[in-house]
């Protein structure tokens, strides 16, 4: 089964830039740059998350050292390559990159236009040289400045020339923290006014309610996650109708226990349902793992080889890339 998956085609739509960057890599930087880890933090062990933890903010541990860089353009490049590189081992042939600009342009002291164009520059570069087409979606967090964020990353949208690199939002973050409709009228304000995509992290820690509010208030393409909508047939049948996709991360859902250890995946409950979706690999170098792994779990899961043949059609099918 190994052989099988590693020689199939495959999409990537929801992985992030500092998640897939090599751990070896990661420490390489952390050195050059000279980067002050936190005290409670151990390089050696705390980048990785290989067993379930106990909460999500366990484990995005990770993130208090992965949020520190990169401070300069030329580390940007390094991980740029270091993630397309073991997309290639995967033999993945699109990716859609998630990040949030607005902290690169933060720990390097510029403008958001300025990340911004560095982000896709780099990103083509690397596209090129191995020989991946991408596309970047832009992260907004949830929160106080979820407005303000969205305005900023917007403007430099616009002022480095719209590149068409740029497809999409992300609505990430904390979950239980109530957005208002303002934020979600820019986004569909967004779609229209740029063709924009919107995918929105939602029903990772057990809410339904952000499924629905993703769909209805934000309308949503995809959803990140959602694994809450498997018990719920009625919530399937809505995501189903609307023909929105949920962005399945098989070893991830396991490791922040969005699915418990001795629970079925919900994808069991997709399949039955007809809810459309596609297997993604959110974090892999944090996980130790690849998207060729999580392929391997969800054959575990299902026993659908089937679904796997024809898992780079459906991924082809959502993705946010033009032709």
């Amino acid at each position: 089964m190994k052989k099988f998956i590693s020689n199939l085609d495959k999409g990537e739509l929801h992985v992030h830039l500092n998640g897939l960057v090599s751990t070896k890599t990661i420490q390489k930087i952390l050195i050059d740059e000279s980067i002050e880890i936190p005290k409670n933090f151990n390089i050696q062990s705390d980048l990785s998350i290989e067993s379930p933890a106990d909460s999500l903010e366990q484990y995005l541990k990770p993130w208090d050292v992965l949020r520190l860089f990169p401070t300069k353009k030329s580390t940007l490049r390094i991980m740029m390559l270091n993630a397309f590189e073991n997309l290639k081992k995967q033999n993945v042939k699109f990716v859609e990159i998630r990040n949030s600009i607005i902290y690169l342009a933060f720990l390097n002291d510029i403008n958001v236009d300025k990340a911004l164009a560095w982000f896709v520059e780099e990103m083509v570069y690397a596209s090129e040289k191995f020989n991946i087409e991408a596309g970047l979606i832009l992260t907004i967090s949830r929160g106080d400045y979820s407005t303000e964020h969205f305005n900023v990353l917007i403007k430099a949208y616009e002022k480095i020339g719209k590149p068409r690199q740029v497809i999409g939002l992300d609505l990430a973050g904390n979950e239980d923290i109530i957005i208002s409709e303002n934020i979600g009228n820019l986004f569909k304000e967004a779609k229209q006014k740029y063709n924009f995509n919107i995918t929105v992290h939602a029903g990772e820690t057990g809410n339904i309610r952000n499924i629905i509010e993703a769909i209805d208030i934000f309308e949503a393409d995809r959803i990140g996650h959602g694994t809450a909508a498997g018990v719920s047939v009625e919530t399937m049948l809505y995501i189903k109708e609307k023909n929105v996709c949920i962005e399945v991360c098989p070893i991830s859902n396991r490791l922040t226990n969005a699915v418990k250890e001795n629970d079925y995946h919900p994808v069991l409950e997709f399949i039955e349902h007809g809810v459309p979706f596609v297997i993604c690999s959110d974090n892999p170098s944090i996980h130790n793992k690849s998207i060729n792994d999580d392929y391997l779990s969800f054959y575990h899961e299902s026993k659908r080889k089937d679904i796997l043949e024809g898992m780079f059609k459906m991924q082809n099918k959502y993705k946010f890339l033009k032709v």
